[in-house]
C-alpha cells in the first residue's frame, strides 16, 4: 500500500492516488484518488477493498505519516 503520483488541480493543488497490491499475485486491490493525503483519506479507501476482497493477513508499508500502523488500524489522523 501507497501514497503515488501527483495529479495537478486547476487551484495548484496536487491528488495523490492511494494504491494497494497484492504481494503475491500483483493485483491491484484498491486505487483511489484523494484530494488530501491524509491519514484519514487513506484510511477511508481501506474498508472497500475488504469488503470486496476481504481482510489480508498483513499490509505493507513505507510507514509514511499517511501509513502509519496507528492509522491503518483506526483510520485516525
Amino acid at each position: 500500500m501507497d501514497l503515488v503520483g501527483g495529479v495537478p488541480l486547476p487551484d495548484g493543488r496536487e491528488c495523490k492516488m492511494v494504491t494497494g497490491i497484492d504481494g503475491h499475485s500483483r493485483f491491484v486491490v484498491i486505487t483511489s484518488v484523494v484530494a488530501v493525503p491524509s491519514a484519514r483519506a487513506v484510511g477511508s479507501a481501506l474498508p472497500a477493498a475488504m469488503r470486496r476482497y476481504g481482510v489480508p493477513f498483513k499490509i505493507l508499508t513505507d510507514n509514511g505519516k499517511q501509513l502509519g500502523k496507528r492509522v491503518l488500524l483506526s483510520g485516525q489522523d
